[in-house]
């Protein structure tokens, strides 16, 4: 078959992680497979296989992009498109209307906070997809709930992670006890209500640090408001020694490797990839229990849940996860590991994609 994965770029997210990952199997599958993205950023486009063909739209408009979509799609005749991110999936059911000579997959990978005109609008053209695939069980429910016409043809596949390359490490825990946290530093991610959980941390006389990797350089308009407005807050609190926010890195597995603890405090995820990939490395996570989080860190198992909303909540967890004992500490390590194998393997991934791609009525 030939197939076209659509995405807005290759830039530094999980989506675009995982739309590649998508792309490189289905290609070793042995179809034709094209990557169609609308930005020129290439953060991921080196682990995009050598067989696969990336078109860039032109910059433009929103009507002109769409235009610009639908010449290429016309043009090259593909059997499916599957489509990730709220924009490509529009852009592609617009397509398809234009164009019903393809199949379609539109794949959230997000949660719905709320439903206004847009989400009503996004739903509603999902009318047309052949299959609605969210990669978090959460959002199925969502979806089900609020949009019947949906049921049917919605089903989750969660997110994948490559094994091999985030290996178990057999860990040694620092002396005093490192934690990372790769994510966006804006306001969904929860940076401000973490910066002041750490002060409450500080004060307990703990003995921690905490790397974020998060700020893209280049940042323009509220994204680098609150960038700024978390760096102020931090010198008012006087924690920089404990707390530092950083640029993304590319190196994520090697900081995986490095650190004693993954934390994510967000206000809401999807199925958040630096989750899956650190208890595939074996690590220990603090994280928000929200959406799909619940799955893949339980307490007492091999880790720490807390409301994103209680700074006490989030304190709490730190001085909870870096005062464990060493044999406490080890078996959740493991324990991550066991629940990564359990649910994350990329050939689950790539069997449940395939069969909706060759089983459709």
């Amino acid at each position: 078959m030939k197939i076209i994965c659509f995405i807005d770029s290759l830039g530094a997210g999980g989506a675009q992680r995982q739309i590649v990952g998508l792309a490189n199997q289905l290609h070793k599958a042995g179809h034709v497979v094209q990557m169609l993205v609308y930005h020129d950023v290439n953060f991921f486009l080196s682990s995009l296989d050598g067989g696969i063909e990336l078109h860039i739209l032109p910059e433009s408009s929103n009507i002109k992009r769409i235009f610009n979509a639908y010449r290429y799609i016309k043009r090259e005749k593909p059997d499916w498109v599957i489509s990730f991110l709220e924009s490509p999936s529009i852009i592609s059911c617009i397509v398809k209307v234009l164009y019903p000579h393809f199949k379609l997959i539109v794949s959230e990978r997000n949660t719905t906070q709320h439903i206004g005109k847009k989400e009503r609008l996004r739903f509603n053209l999902f009318r047309v997809a052949n299959y609605v695939v969210p990669n978090a069980y959460s959002q199925e429910k969502f979806i089900k709930d609020n949009f019947q016409f949906l049921q049917k043809k919605t089903t989750t596949i969660a997110n994948f992670v490559d094994f091999n390359y985030f290996s178990f490490l057999n860990r040694t825990r620092h002396a005093v006890p490192q934690i990372i946290i790769a994510a966006s530093i804006w306001q969904s991610k929860n940076t401000l209500n973490f910066i002041q959980a750490v002060k409450m941390v500080v004060d307990t006389g703990a003995k921690f640090h905490v790397k974020w990797f998060g700020f893209v350089d280049g940042t323009i308009g509220e994204n680098l408001d609150y960038y700024n407005k978390c760096c102020k807050l931090i010198d008012e609190l006087s924690i920089g020694h404990y707390i530092e926010l950083l640029e993304k890195t590319k190196n994520i597995r090697e900081e995986y490797y490095k650190t004693d603890y993954f934390c994510l405090p967000s206000f809401y995820e999807g199925t958040p990839n630096v989750i899956c990939e650190a208890i595939s490395t074996g690590l220990p996570v603090l994280c928000s229990d929200v959406c799909d989080n619940g799955r893949y860190v339980q307490e007492n198992v091999n880790g720490f849940l807390f409301n994103p909303n209680n700074i006490e909540e989030i304190a709490e967890s730190i001085v909870r996860a870096v005062n464990l004992s060493e044999s406490k500490w080890l078996q959740y390590c493991k324990n991550s590991r066991v629940v990564a194998e359990n649910s994350l393997g990329i050939g689950r991934f790539i069997r449940q994609y395939l069969s909706l791609l060759e089983n459709i009525e």
